[in-house]
């Protein structure tokens, strides 16, 4: 009984010196995490408390992983010693065989999460020899049957019997089958009979998504066989676009209908008394007409939904501080990563469980798992069911695990900087490498591979969400709507502002970061069986009213959209709708010379930490200057009118986006009737929020001397 419990012993060794090791490489990180904001005392101390907490949870798990590795060196040197050693012997053998079998795991994990593993630089030799952990992993399999081959010899040099040596590898064997059944993540659940009565809605969301980066709109990379299946059944809006490029803005204009300025939310983490609007959301009337309502999604650091939204069901990362302070600079416990991501590590560390926020270690498929295994919950109520999921994969920072790292020719990619995520996240200007000399379009051209390869990371989630309501049998009954909250802008040569990375919500330029997916699959009965394409302008104000059309449903007061199914069966409307875009908080490197500034130029002079919930808002007194600051842009057919927020005057740019969807050519000055037409449709908008200069009288004046036709493309 003593061996056992100097195994035991040696177990919890192991892990301090791997919690020891992982801890020198990430105390800067921590330090750097609880100090990344600068702000006040009081929530600096929140911050570093999150910290505190997460390292709690570290513990635990190295612990835990300690006990559970002594009773394997137990099983192991049971095995290798047919005869009792000495204990230096032991001891000695103890130590070079878990060192052995450390680095192996570690070596492995390397490719499959590179990122991980600062310790050994960017490690893209090394990844890229290998180019599959499966590879490896075959190495590690030949080694270990070695292994246990020596350690057969031994037994017979020994003079001891086969049946002693067989005993113990079936005593190991049944350690890692232990082990393996312990820490295994398990599958979701199937949807099963009865199935919920319907029309039930599925809603698959995809932030970042651009629809040029898909092969059903001409992309030459094959990013999403699943939603390009999916929207062969699909009616395609080919010209959808957002009324703000942030996630929580975006969401609740789709689930009230209402424009920003109607339902209050005007960027991410708004203020407590802006998180649920005050209008009727989606969810909260499909729920009082009996649905049985869900949301998931993989981050919550700056979008996230609360149960007054109407969510009966709600799976998210767990909010509050650490998904600041600690994934900011995400540590380095690769023991926990490699072997904790499973029901009992994410009880003793939340805040890692199916975290985006933590790309570092991020597990896709396990969110897939997660949200499969909620959406058969639901199922089961008994009642018609609305689900929503959202994806973040495409967003920054894009770290890129296996086998995400090796597609479309990021295979021998060699700079450091985003061989395995983006170069910036908006933070930094990207300009001509001053140590390797290699230019911007090389560094960007990466850029997009790794957001391509996020792409295929989504299209796993729909491509098994649709197979499971077609094994179901669910798919009968159920709407599927594809959509993004919003795009991207990526790098292109000679853009109006200084591009500081993959970017959305900063600026009105550009139409990746506006133009987004929508796509309406209908059960058989509800809409068209073949695949449309609907080439009018819709937004996503369009598709709550949308739902609730096909529903025989209503929201109990009018909203600034409209069902899109006069669209879909063809009716003409007599204009164009109009679209509408603002920005959210932005940053100096994105205005325009003479744009107003904020008074507050800190983090923590624009954003408070609630010390009750541990939640992070915008603050009450920031809101203001954020509104005042604000670009929009509203865009009728072909045409497109950037307003840009001036210290004094007025600045407008207008672009023809069917030449120029980048927007690098004003031709403000040659098309006035223009300008004015576009400017009387965004009068509505400046003027709800205070801004009323002489000019938008003179514009309005103008639009209506020259009639209607003047936007005719």
């Amino acid at each position: 009984m003593h061996l056992f419990f100097r195994s035991l012993v040696a177990g919890l060794l192991w892990s301090l010196v791997t919690f020891v090791i992982d801890s020198v490489e990430s105390a800067g990180l921590l330090t750097r995490s609880s100090k990344h904001i600068r702000t006040d005392a009081a929530t600096l101390a929140a911050l570093t408390d999150g910290v505190i907490d997460y390292m709690r949870g570290i513990v635990l798990a190295h612990v835990l992983l300690g006990l559970i590795g002594g009773v394997g060196v137990y099983a192991a040197q049971a095995l290798w010693f047919p005869v009792q050693p000495s204990r230096r012997r032991w001891w000695a053998t103890v130590v070079v065989g878990a060192s052995f079998a450390t680095l192996g795991l570690y070596l492995q994990q390397m490719i499959h999460f590179p990122n991980l593993h600062d310790w050994a630089g960017t490690p893209i030799a090394w990844v890229d020899f290998w180019e599959s952990p499966r590879r490896f992993e075959g190495a590690l399999a030949a080694l270990g049957a070695f292994t246990l081959a020596v350690a057969a010899w031994r037994w017979r040099q020994a003079g001891q019997g086969l049946g002693g040596y067989a005993l113990r590898v079936g005593g190991l064997v049944a350690w890692v089958g232990a082990t393996a059944a312990l820490l295994h993540h398990p599958a979701p659940r199937p949807i099963a009979a009865p199935l919920p009565p319907g029309p039930n809605v599925v809603l698959i969301g995809v932030d970042s998504l651009r629809p040029d980066h898909l092969g059903h709109f001409g992309y030459d990379r094959d990013t999403a066989p699943a939603i390009d299946a999916l929207l062969q059944e699909s009616v395609i809006f080919s010209s959808a676009w957002t009324v703000l490029p942030r996630t929580y803005p975006a969401w609740m204009s789709t689930l009230s209908g209402q424009w920003p300025r109607t339902h209050g939310v005007r960027d991410n983490l708004p203020e407590p008394e802006h998180l649920v609007p005050p209008v009727a959301l989606l969810p909260q009337v499909l729920r009082d007409k009996g649905y049985a309502t869900a949301f998931v999604t993989d981050d919550s650091r700056f979008s996230y939904m609360v149960p007054g939204t109407g969510f009966d069901t709600i799976v998210q990362p767990e909010l509050g501080v650490q998904n600041f302070a600690v994934s900011v600079n995400e540590p380095r416990y690769k023991l926990f990563h490699a072997l904790m991501h499973n029901p009992i590590g994410f009880r003793i560390l939340p805040s890692a469980a199916y975290n985006q926020a933590f790309g570092k270690s991020y597990r896709p498929d396990l969110f897939i798992d997660k949200a499969l295994d909620t959406l058969a919950e639901v199922s089961a109520q008994g009642k018609p069911v609305f689900y929503a999921v959202h994806s973040c994969v495409l967003h920054a920072p894009g770290d890129r695990a296996w086998p995400w790292h090796q597609m479309f020719g990021q295979n021998g990619y060699r700079l450091e900087r985003n061989r395995f995520r983006y170069s910036r996240s908006g933070s930094e200007v990207l300009d001509e490498d001053e140590e390797t000399g290699e230019q911007v379009n090389i560094v960007a051209a990466q850029d997009v591979r790794i957001y391509d390869s996020g792409i295929d990371m989504a299209d796993r989630l729909v491509a098994r969400t649709v197979d499971e309501l077609k094994r179901s049998g669910m798919w009968d009954n159920t709407i599927v709507i594809l959509f993004s909250d919003h795009g991207e802008e990526h790098w292109a040569p000679d853009l109006p502002y200084k591009f500081g990375g993959p970017n959305h919500g900063f600026h009105m330029y550009g139409t990746g970061q506006s133009r987004v997916v929508w796509a309406i699959r209908f059960p058989e009965g509800m809409g068209p069986a073949a695949t449309k394409v609907v080439d009018a302008p819709v937004r996503l104000i369009d598709m709550g009213p949308t739902i609730l059309d096909l529903l025989g449903f209503s929201y109990p007061a009018p909203t600034d959209g409209a069902s899109v199914m006069p669209l879909v069966h063809g009716q003409a409307e007599p204009e164009p709708r109009l679209v509408y875009i603002e920005t959210g908080v932005s940053e100096p490197r994105y205005w325009t010379r003479g744009h107003r500034k904020y008074p507050f130029k800190t983090i923590s002079q624009r954003y408070r930490l609630d010390p009750d919930t541990g939640l992070v808002h915008l603050r009450p007194e920031f809101r203001p200057q954020l509104i005042a600051a604000k670009d929009r842009a509203v865009q009728v057919g072909p045409w497109k009118l950037v307003w840009h927020a001036m210290e004094e005057g007025v600045k407008v740019e207008l672009f023809d986006l069917r030449t120029d969807p980048l927007n690098q050519h004003d031709l403000s000055l040659s098309m006035a009737p223009r300008v004015a037409a576009l400017a009387a449709r965004l009068a509505p908008f400046l003027r709800a929020d205070g801004e009323d200069p002489p000019a938008l009288a003179e514009w309005e004046a103008a639009a209506a001397a020259a009639g209607p036709g003047v936007l005719a493309p």
